[in-house]
């Protein structure tokens, strides 16, 4: 729609609205990845002298990569599921706005709950917060997916409906499986972090298919 238009008719520019909400997530999430990497340097004030010294720092810096990549793996799933779902998305409105920051507050959250993982990865309860971010962010892409094909309110009238259920279901999976993994914190931490990998690495094989990824 043309600005001039826009004005004319008093109508809300929807594509532009939409361009900026995407846009602006797009930031968020990008940001969200950068300080996760900022997370990965060495104890300040200490002079490593030989390889055997930077190595043992490495090793005791396992915690802080295992974090890194899993939650790289997180943000950027989310991200592609973002993109994806707001392919389908024709239209906004406040709700889905407000559905959509508060997504983006369990992204900007999870730089503190790797560090929190990174620093403190024996603790059960660091990795039941980080449990509970993540399954925190899925549940709200999930809300914001329902929100808007509900009815068709947001999206166009004729989106087959067994994609609405199977994008829906599908993305239930990995947070719930964060949830179920909280009181494996306490129990089992191996089986806690295996089950996080495994996750990750199924939403991305399971990744559902439509006939636009032809």
């Amino acid at each position: 729609m043309k600005p001039e238009k826009h004005a004319a008719t008093g109508k809300p520019d929807t594509h532009l609205g939409l361009e900026r909400l995407v846009f602006f997530s797009d930031a968020v999430m990008a940001i969200a990845i950068t300080l996760l990497a900022i997370e990965l340097k060495l104890p300040e004030g200490e002079l490593l002298r030989d390889s055997a010294g930077l190595a043992e720092h490495l090793l005791e810096m396992r915690g802080k990569f295992l974090g890194f990549l899993i939650s790289f793996m997180v943000i950027g799933l989310y991200w592609v599921a973002h993109h994806w779902l707001f392919s389908y998305i024709r239209r906004y409105d406040v709700s889905l706005l407000w559905l959509n920051l508060l997504f983006l507050l369990g992204i900007t959250f999870l730089p503190f709950a790797t560090s929190l993982l990174g620093n403190y990865l024996i603790l059960s309860l660091a990795r039941t917060v980080y449990a509970s971010t993540v399954a925190f962010i899925g549940l709200a892409s999930t809300a914001l997916w329902i929100y808007a094909t509900r009815n068709r309110r947001l999206v166009d009238r004729d989106l087959d409906a067994r994609l609405i259920r199977r994008v829906t279901l599908r993305s239930l999976i990995p947070p719930l499986l964060f949830l179920l993994s909280i009181p494996l914190a306490r129990l089992a931490p191996g089986l806690t972090l295996l089950l996080w990998s495994l996750t990750a690495v199924a939403s991305i094989l399971t990744r559902v298919r439509t006939p636009r990824d032809s």
